[in-house]
């Protein structure tokens, strides 16, 4: 792998790439891996939100809030950099090749993280409205369309992409770029909410739900409340990066789903070897 390494031009050159249409996964994710911002060493359990030297809990008010419905979101790396550009001129600028560069970048992580991972029984896309005043493609589901044939050979993942979509969205919603806390939260659980349908049975499930950034969970909040409430035991999400983000402390956790919370954000953890807490240290 190092001598192929040595051959690549680098994270955002991939058009020049010898390999950019028969390098493995494993390749793409060891070249991305290079140019990208790792996630904090001490961080959020929840989240990925960096602590600051002198924080004990995490300032994303959704990681303190009595009704969060997923677990954790894992994200590759920050958003920043090159990846950040990659990401933007994929999904806004419509440059579909990127997907299959992610596909690959995903593929390597399901792989590197597979102790963690492997406990899924579904891996689905958040899903995407395509049609007027939507998109004009499933951005996410291309994404783990790719990951699906680029993974080694001989190596099944649950991925959820044939026939309709696990989770649909059934119209346009206002967009959250550009808004803040709030006005996102009300988007979240309004419009969003509103527009979200789960078509099969996923009862005694455990779903684990890509994106490509998580800024602070209230989609994938809203994703996890309709799975949860079609039975799902647990949501979880996975995401090239995490967006930066700043804010102040909030109380502790306080909900129904707390201990599963607990217990789960505790096994995450201890999956990556990892000394951080979870959302209320």
């Amino acid at each position: 792998m190092d001598e192929l390494l040595e051959q690549v031009p680098g994270f955002g050159q991939c058009g020049s790439c010898l390999f950019n249409t028969s390098g493995p996964a494993e390749l793409c994710f060891a070249c991305a891996r290079r140019t990208m911002e790792p996630l904090a060493a001490r961080r959020c359990m929840v989240c990925d939100r960096p602590y600051a030297p002198d924080e004990t809990t995490c300032g994303n008010p959704l990681c303190n809030r009595s009704d969060r419905w997923f677990s954790w979101n894992f994200a590759i790396s920050m958003r920043t950099g090159q990846l950040k550009a990659a990401i933007n001129r994929y999904k806004y600028d419509e440059r579909w090749g990127w997907a299959l560069i992610f596909g690959r970048v995903v593929a390597g992580f399901l792989e590197e993280q597979g102790g963690l991972f492997r406990e899924f029984d579904i891996i689905t896309a958040s899903p995407t409205y395509v049609g007027p005043d939507g998109r004009s493609f499933d951005h996410t589901r291309m994404v783990l369309e790719r990951a699906a044939a680029e993974v080694p050979p001989g190596t099944v993942w649950p991925f959820d992409i044939t026939g309709e979509p696990l989770i649909v969205k059934t119209g346009p919603t206002p967009p959250m770029v550009g808004n803040g806390y709030q006005d996102r939260r009300r988007i979240a659980e309004g419009p969003l909410r509103d527009a979200l349908g789960v078509t099969r049975d996923v009862r005694g499930q455990r779903a684990l739900v890509y994106d490509d950034v998580f800024t602070e969970g209230l989609t994938l909040n809203e994703v996890g409340r309709v799975l949860r409430l079609a039975g799902a035991t647990e949501v979880c999400g996975v995401t090239l990066c995490r967006q930066p983000y700043g804010g102040a402390a909030l109380p502790g956790l306080s909900t129904v789903w707390a201990a599963d919370l607990e217990v789960s954000c505790a096994r995450y953890a201890a999956a990556r070897g990892s000394t951080s807490g979870t959302g209320s240290a």
